[in-house]
């Protein structure tokens, strides 16, 4: 067979210099030393062909090595040059995390990279989910060619013994089961079991299906906190079947590995179902005769004919359906799967946005207003707006990980020393003593008779000190409580914001948050000073309503 050469728009891409992270050379050995190889002309007569690199998931790997060597067999050709293609095994994470390399990014959260050599990425990738695909454009939206199609299908299930699965009163997993789920855990009579949803699709559909049960309600996001972390993080595929299988836990994974792991469990498809579609993906920035070759080997792992190498695996068709060859199924459906790939950017982002903000380490700097109109109510007859602080910030600390670090600075004009802030807990890990040292001074707290505030130093001082202690892998975060604005004289917001631009470094974030409390709030002021960090502005008017904004506002800076 032969195709034409097809060209291309040019493009041009982004690259950053930056140290390759820890991630990334995870990423890179697995790619070069994963390696299962399907030529055309296996006896080196294509050695001079168009080579052809496919970089699939780990499952369904063998299927795609197969089909590419039936392909091979045909001796196919682009515009009269034999194609030579290699088929390796590579988790998608890593590839993810290599193709963000290539413009200086990262989507697992390994850090940045310098841009790899070319010979280094595939020419097409096929992930178990287009959710790859979508994380990968929101660093490089010319990451790959506009024609993209499944190969095979697979739902994102909850697999159990049947005991664990009779007990949720239903053959799928939705809002009402995901409540009896959460007593169970709460009774300590069950654990939710996945992957990490930031290497995971399947865990990922799951925290989403939490997210869209709980998060509903912007009082519930505490109780999203506690599910999240509540799930049992197992470190690779087969220990979390094995979990499953003991009847201890009920896990988040795909209907093939359930088919694959012969453990006899039961598989409940999400409601609504979330769909595992097995994209086929050409990497962009290709020569017109790899896109050729691409679109011939498309052809072939799309034929009907090769559908048994597929489904033999425990795969479903593109369209859901099953097949002759399909597994036995045990606890599995044979009726046609309705395909729902998960492919809504804002939703993968917002609620991986919130999983990291609700299970990752944090480092945080806490800035707390103690000028005198703190003693004012937050409303006529209410609490003072230091109690409301006081609350907010000692209820906060269980928002964060024991591995997260926390301090806290005091800030009014005239502090001894003369300036305007002064530390009163330094930044520290989070463990037991702490957290008492950190409920002690807040609850120490005390207005001073003065109601200046030099809030613009203090902001400026803090977010220094964050950035030069930064630490990889957490939110670097200065959260600051005001009830006011700015009012001593000197420094102006422009020269703050001008400032902070010049301090921010892309490669080393840190986020501005703050929460204003009270009607003399110059929520126009705060929100200028987020905006120069990336950060948000948050305003408090009922007192019942800080911890919930608090907590939206640690997840919204994440």
């Amino acid at each position: 067979m032969d195709v034409q050469q097809r060209g291309r728009s040019s493009r041009s891409l982004k690259t950053l210099r930056a140290p390759i992270a820890a991630g990334v050379v995870v990423a890179l050995v697995a790619i070069t030393f994963v390696t299962v190889r399907a030529m055309a002309g296996g006896d080196g007569s294509c050695s001079r062909g168009v080579k052809l690199l496919v970089a699939a998931a780990p499952e369904i790997e063998p299927a795609v090595r197969e089909v590419a060597g039936r392909f091979a067999a045909t001796k196919p050709k682009v515009h009269g040059d034999c194609i030579q293609v290699r088929v390796k095994s590579v988790e998608p994470a890593d590839v993810a995390d290599l193709l963000a390399a290539r413009v200086g990014g990262t989507i697992t959260g390994g850090g940045s990279a310098a841009s790899p050599a070319g010979t280094e990425v595939p020419a097409v990738w096929i992930p178990d989910s287009t959710a790859w695909l979508t994380r990968v454009q929101g660093a490089d939206r010319q990451a790959f060619e506009a024609q993209v199609s499944p190969v095979a299908t697979s739902p994102v299930v909850v697999a159990a013994a049947e005991p664990v699965a009779a007990a949720l009163g239903s053959r799928t997993v939705g809002a009402a089961q995901v409540d009896t789920l959460l007593a169970k855990v709460a009774g300590k009579e069950l654990q939710v079991g996945s992957l990490d949803p930031r290497r995971s699709t399947a865990g990922l559909a799951g925290a989403g299906l939490l997210y869209d049960s709980i998060a509903t309600d912007p009082k519930r996001l505490v109780d999203l906190v506690r599910a999240y972390r509540s799930i049992a993080i197992a470190p690779d595929r087969p220990t979390l079947l094995k979990n499953a299988a003991g009847g201890g836990q009920a896990v988040l994974t795909s209907e093939q590995q359930v088919l694959a792991s012969a453990a006899g469990l039961t598989a409940l498809p999400l409601d609504p179902p979330v769909t595992l579609d097995y994209p086929f993906a050409v990497v962009g920035g290709r020569p017109a005769a790899d896109l050729g070759a691409a679109e011939l080997l498309r052809a072939a792992l799309r034929d009907v004919a090769n559908r048994e190498a597929f489904t033999r695996l425990g795969f479903r068709g593109p369209d859901g359906s099953t097949g002759a060859a399909f597994p036995t199924p045990q606890g599995v459906s044979l009726a046609t799967a309705l395909v729902k790939p998960l492919s809504d950017e804002e939703k993968v982002a917002g609620v991986l946005g919130y999983w990291n903000a609700t299970t990752a380490p944090s480092r945080v700097l806490t800035l707390i207003d103690i000028t005198s109109s703190m003693n004012r109510p937050i409303a006529k007859g209410g609490p003072s707006r230091l109690e409301v602080l006081r609350r907010a910030a000692t209820d906060g600390l269980s928002l964060f990980t024991d591995d997260s670090e926390l301090g806290l600075w005091a800030y009014a004009s005239g502090l001894p020393g003369g300036k305007d802030y002064q530390q009163v807990v330094p930044v520290s890990q989070l463990n037991e003593g702490q957290r008492a040292r950190l409920t002690s001074a807040v609850s120490a707290a005390r207005a001073v008779p003065t109601d200046v505030c030099g809030l613009y130093e203090t902001v400026l001082a803090a977010y220094q000190s964050l950035k030069e202690g930064y630490k990889d892998g957490r939110s670097n975060t200065v959260v600051v409580f005001t009830d006011g604005a700015n009012s001593k004289p000197g420094m102006s917001l422009e020269t703050l914001k001008l400032e902070l631009e010049r301090a921010t470094d892309p490669t080393r974030p840190v986020r501005v948050v703050l929460l204003g409390i009270g009607p003399d709030v110059n929520k126009p002021e705060l929100d200028a000073i987020a905006a120069a960090t990336g950060g948000r502005a948050f305003v408090v008017q009922d007192p019942d309503q800080i911890g919930n904004i608090f907590l939206q506002a640690l997840i919204r800076s994440s």
